[in-house]
Parts: structure tokens; sequence; C-alpha cells
């Protein structure tokens, strides 16, 4: 081993000294801290190699089987080659797959829409004999996981965290497949982790006391395993009838803030005050142009891109709550946003920003008659107007 590799696991020791794994660990408890970091996890396979036991063996094959890292395969490799020669049979077999995550013992999943911001609540329960683990994630597309926390608690306790979240703050949840949901929460972790995030709760922590086997990588929007796809992309008619959607309770939320759209405000504020002798249909056409050009923008790109996947998760939320039609037009708009090209000819999109710059619009000017009640002076082109007025 090189001067680097064994630097790497030297640092590694370290943080299994520091989680309490001692020299003595056994091969359950070394396997329970695998994913925490990657440095622990060399110095955990590196372990494993001096574990004659066959349980280090069916952990050291399924690693060299399934972890991500080259170089972590490479040294279960080398570790199953020690045991070997150490007298310890190792089978050519590589061992079972540990048993899919919606098998024995059972999990659910449930999952809350997603608000204006892009936030999502995703709870994972798994049953124990005095009641069930409790896995919970904040998470947010694009921004990631923000908050993690592993509890346990009785099912009655459940019911009633459930109830308080309606009562209180109208969140409701509908049951989701719980490997879709550990997926969700995977993907918000690494997207947080690869923004340098802040995030609350040690959540590689938690997840290593509930699951075993790896977190799914990808899997498509679960919503698409209960509607025909190629029927919904088949309607062009559901973009433009996507306007829809902001009748539904859980898009009340959705709001453009005044900061993104600050260039378009600027923008209609100059058509309003320009000094261009205009009637009111050239005013219109013009005000128009420029929500037109706000929808292109603003869902271009990864902005796009993020509002087709929230799309998707409350197309699963609408349908499981049994408003299918409505569901329909979720997963129509988030077709159509999938490429990245904007959100022009989507209806839910031109609906969004219409109404989010009418009311930010209307703010302004509020602000605008408020300071002007405050001040004595007059600008030029409050001269202007006065004197076209008379």
């Amino acid at each position: 081993m090189s001067k680097p590799d064994r630097d790497r696991l030297a640092a590694g020791e370290r943080l299994l000294a520091e989680w309490g794994a001692g020299p003595a660990a056994t091969a359950a408890e070394l396997g329970a801290l695998l994913g925490r970091d990657a440095t622990a996890d060399l110095a955990i396979v590196h372990r494993l190699g001096a574990v004659q036991d066959e349980s280090a063996v069916a952990l050291l094959q399924n690693i060299e089987k399934t972890a991500a890292a080259k170089e972590l395969r490479k040294e279960a490799k080398r570790a199953l080659y020690r045991l070997e020669q150490r007298g310890l049979a190792v089978p050519r077999e590589p061992a079972p797959s540990p048993a899919p995550l919606v098998t024995a013992p059972p999990l659910e999943g449930l999952v809350s829409p997603i608000d204006g911001r892009g936030d999502q609540l995703v709870w994972i329960l798994k049953p124990r004999t005095d009641g069930v683990y409790h896995f919970f994630a904040v998470i947010n597309d694009p921004e990631g996981m923000r908050e993690a926390e592993l509890n346990t608690v009785t099912r009655k306790g459940v019911r009633e965290l459930r109830a308080e979240l309606k009562r209180k703050h109208e969140i409701e949840f509908v049951d989701a497949d719980a490997r879709y949901c550990d997926f969700l929460m995977h993907r918000a972790f690494a997207w947080a982790r690869g923004r340098g995030a802040h995030m609350h709760g040690d959540y590689p922590g938690y997840r290593a006391q509930l699951l075993r086997e790896p977190a799914p990588e990808d899997l498509p929007p679960l919503i698409l395993s209960r509607l025909d796809a190629a029927e919904v992309r088949a309607d062009e008619a559901l973009r433009g009838q996507s306007r829809e959607l902001v009748k539904e309770k859980e898009f009340r939320t959705w709001f453009l803030t005044r900061e993104r759209l600050q260039p378009y405000l600027d923008a209609v504020r100059e058509v309003e005050s320009s000094p261009l002798v205009i009637n009111e249909e050239q005013k219109k056409e013009r005000i128009e142009a420029v929500v037109q050009r706000a929808v292109g923008e603003l869902f271009a790109g990864e902005d796009g891109t993020s509002y087709a996947r929230r799309l998707f998760e409350m197309a699963y939320f609408l349908f499981a709550t049994s408003r299918r039609d409505a569901a329909r037009l979720a997963v129509a708009a988030a077709f159509a946003l999938e490429g990245g090209s904007g959100g022009a000819g989507i209806g839910f999109c031109e609906q969004l920003v219409g109404s989010s710059l009418g009311f930010w619009y209307a703010v302004t000017k509020q602000e605008e008659e408020a300071r002007k009640k405050e001040s004595v002076l007059v600008t030029p082109q409050e001269f202007a107007e006065q004197q076209r007025k008379r």
C-alpha cells in the first residue's frame, strides 16, 4: 500500500474510533457504518480482511459487487484474498443480494405535496415490536436535503403527527413505494452535498441504522407507473389546459418571487410610464410580450428541469388523491418542460407568471403611491404626465 493510501487508511481509522467502532468491532457493526465516508469505508474493508468469519466474507463479496468506487471494490477483492490465504472458505459465487426494500421486513413510504419553494416531506416507516422506526426528511428540488431525523414512535404517534401536520399546516400525506421514497432522500442528499449546503441531522447514519442495501441511484417518476405516458404525450391540448392546475389547493403556494420577476416588473413599468402615446390595445400587446418573455426565460434550462420534476411529483399526489384528470395535466406540463426549452405554450407556466407578475406589479404600484404621499418633490416624468392629462 502506497503512502497516500496509508494516510487515507489512518484517516478512516480515526473516523471509526470517533464513531465508537474499536478494534473488536464485529463485521455486522462495521457493515452498519458503510456509506458514511469514503475514507472510513476503505478502513472498514481493510479491517474486514482480518475478521475470520463467514459474515465478513459475505459483506466483502457484496461490496466487491455493488460498491460504486472502483478503489473500494479492489480493496474488497484484496481483503477476500487475505481471508482465503488464512484458511477461510470463500465461495466462488457472490453472496446473495439483500432482499428488495419493499419485501420483509415490510416498509411503508409516504410523501407530501411539494410547496411553492420546492420543499417536500418524505417518510419511511419500518415496523418493530414496540412500534415503528420513523425516518423522515425535508427535501427541496433543486437545493437538496434540508433535514433528516430518525425516531422510534408508536403507530398512534404516527397518526397523531399526521393529524397535527394537517391541522396546523394543512400538510397531507399519501402512500408511496418505500423504495422510491428512499431514492428521493438519497438523491436530495447527493444534491445538497454537491452544493456544500448545510443539512440538519446525520442522514447517512440514520439510514445505516434502518436499511442495509444501497439506495437506488435512479428511478423514473412514480406517476409513470400509474398513467399511460404515451397517451398523455399524444394529447397536445393538455399542455394548454394545464393552467387549470392552479385551481388545485396544493398549488396555492406556488408563486414566483419578486426577485426572480424584477427584470420583467421593470419592463412592465416602462410600458406603463412610456412617454409615447399608445392606445390600450398596444399597451396590452407590449405587456403580453413581456409575460411571454418571462415564460420562456424563467422555465428554461435547469430551472425548467426542476419544475418538471416537481410537477411529476405533484402528479402522483393528485393521482393518489383521486384527481386523475389533474394528474394528467401535471404530467403533460412536466413532459413539455423536460427539454429545458422554456414554458412557452404551457398553460401552467403562463398562468403562474401572469398571476405572480400581476400581484407584484400591484404591490410595486402601492409602494410608489405611498412614497409619493411622503415626498413633496415631483419628478420630470410625473410633471410630464400631469401636463398631458390637462
